[in-house]
């Protein structure tokens, strides 16, 4: 049979169709991918290595610009290993009584009626524990002597039962802080703490030459971002703000983004000075809204001297109460040659203006020897007079000019910004209401407290008002609100009789405590091992 036959013919020609139409497709795939290349890449000298695209060219900044950047950089690298984080613990202590669960008998009432038994007695209530509460707060600090001295704010440290100071940078280390000073007139206050080296120190500048428009940095530690620069300028020199119920006067106002947790940090000019301590945001939402505030360096250089070597500020006190500021109508009607001066508006007895003659009237025009301008101007010169010294003080009084003599008294902490004598509200110190011993505290009895632990009134004694946990006090038996009426047959009849009892007591001799406990009377007696 011939192999050339026309069916095997037929069969090899669709084969090379097959074939034809192969090289055909392949062929414009290829081609198309070549036209792609070339018109997304671009024509290159070298087939598959398009050239690089062209650079665009940089803004040409002017070099005041770069000037004031580099400053920027400069005064952040060098005030940076001064500023610190403060930590702030204040611990609070509290009582509740423990969880009891009661299992009552269902038979034990059904028996004691149908025989005729007594009922069981009640079980007595579980003795309150002492508990404690830690609360934390975070803010900042700048160094201001290598020796470890460190400038914040007083509500950073107020009620600070603990204080840690964070130094960042390198080493990273935290030390213990101690409070050596503390002012809320102008809520700042001085951290000491002790390092084995001399500490990177921040130069105080003349908050006194600042002008509204200048540059600053704020640096610190918001929402405990610590080491945090933030760049603004003087907004404002603001005299007087009231903020959280407290008086701030000759404020700094700056748009430098500060937070909570700025508070305490520097804030700091050009040259890397620091001519304010932040202290407060105007914040409508609860976060910088462009309005911060800092405490001028000036007031505190005024007062560094007294908190680091007194702990407090010690200020003059003139004794007068002021109006706020002279009218036109108090000019004309007191015949005044201008506005300048103040008003007094009262005088309180015993005070030093009392005991100089100065009355309810009297316009204060001189102190010793500065012409008055205003209310605030007085006040900042009476409160950096120390205390005894004496100065004149010239008047004008019923339309006549009047020199007087006085002797300057020492500021009470009851004295208001208008120099009014409020009355005192301060408690007495822990020293006068409280004794200490064996890990309690006693309070002499009262009417308050015999109401809030369940005493009978007209007992006379001390009563327990607070315990430390595994204390000996605690560990003998007592609890909070125990009436301690005698200590070894010896009456606790108050405060001096319980310290002159205790002070005798030999625990190795064995203590007899005679107690009333929510109205029951109880003897508790304990003997060291």
């Amino acid at each position: 049979m011939d192999d050339f036959s026309p069916h095997k013919t037929g069969h090899v020609r669709w084969w090379l169709w097959v074939l034809l139409l192969g090289v055909v497709i392949a062929w414009g795939v290829k081609t198309r991918h070549v036209t792609v290349e070339r018109y997304s890449l671009g024509s290159s000298s070298t087939m598959g290595h398009p050239s690089p695209p062209a650079s665009v060219p940089a803004v040409d900044v002017h070099p005041e610009v770069l000037s004031l950047q580099e400053s920027f950089a400069q005064v952040a690298a060098q005030v940076k290993p001064s500023v610190v984080n403060v930590s702030a613990v204040h611990v609070e202590r509290y009582e509740a009584a423990p969880f009891e669960f009661y299992f009552g008998d269902p038979f034990e009432d059904f028996f004691g009626d149908f025989f005729g038994q007594p009922p069981s007695p009640r079980r007595s209530r579980p003795r309150p524990r002492t508990y404690q509460r830690r609360f934390e707060g975070m803010g900042s600090g700048v160094i201001i002597d290598p020796e470890g001295y460190v400038l914040t704010n007083e509500h950073v440290v107020r009620n600070a039962d603990e204080i840690k100071v964070m130094l960042m940078g390198e080493e990273n280390q935290s030390y213990t802080g101690r409070v050596i000073g503390k002012d809320a007139k102008t809520d700042l206050a001085v951290i000491k703490i002790t390092a084995a080296r001399k500490l990177p120190a921040a130069p105080l500048g003349n908050s006194s030459k600042v002008r509204v428009g200048d540059w600053v940095l704020a640096i610190g530690s918001p929402f405990g971002l610590s080491q945090t620069v933030t760049a603004g300028i003087i907004s404002a020199e603001r005299q007087s703000l009231i903020i959280e119920g407290r008086e701030y006067r000759d404020l700094l106002q700056t748009d430098a983004a500060i937070n909570r947790g700025n508070s305490g940090g520097p804030l700091v000019n050009v040259r890397g000075e620091v001519i304010g301590i932040n202290s407060a945001i105007y914040a409508p939402t609860g976060v910088f809204a462009g309005i911060g505030f800092a405490i001028p360096v000036n007031r505190a250089k005024e007062i560094l001297g007294d908190l680091i070597h007194k702990g407090r500020v010690v200020r003059g006190w003139l004794g007068v109460e002021l109006s706020k500021a002279i009218t036109p109508a108090v000019v004309k009607q007191f015949g005044l040659p201008d506005e300048r001066g103040v008003l007094v508006n009262d005088v309180p007895k015993g005070s030093p203006a009392d005991r100089a003659g100065i009355r309810r009237g009297d316009v204060i025009r001189t102190f010793d020897g500065v012409p008055v301008k205003d209310v605030d101007h007085l006040q900042s010169l009476v409160a950096k007079t120390p205390p005894k010294r004496t100065v004149r003080v010239q008047l004008i009084r019923d339309r006549k000019p009047l020199e007087v003599t006085l002797v300057i008294g020492e500021r009470p902490s009851s004295v208001d910004e208008t120099g009014r004598l409020q009355k005192e509200e301060r408690p007495p110190s822990r020293e006068e209401t409280v004794a200490s011993w064996w890990g309690m505290k006693v309070h002499a009895m009262n009417e308050q407290l015999a109401e809030m632990y369940g005493l009978p009134s007209g007992e006379s004694g001390v009563v327990i008002v607070e315990l430390e946990p595994g204390s000996q006090a605690e560990s003998s038996g007592l609890t909070v609100g125990d009436l301690i009426r005698a200590v070894n047959q010896r009456p606790t009849t108050d405060l001096e009789a319980f310290r002159s009892v205790t002070k005798q007591v030999k625990p190795a001799e064995g203590i007899v405590f005679d107690l009333n406990r929510r109205g029951r009377p109880l003897y508790l007696s304990f003997m060291a091992r």
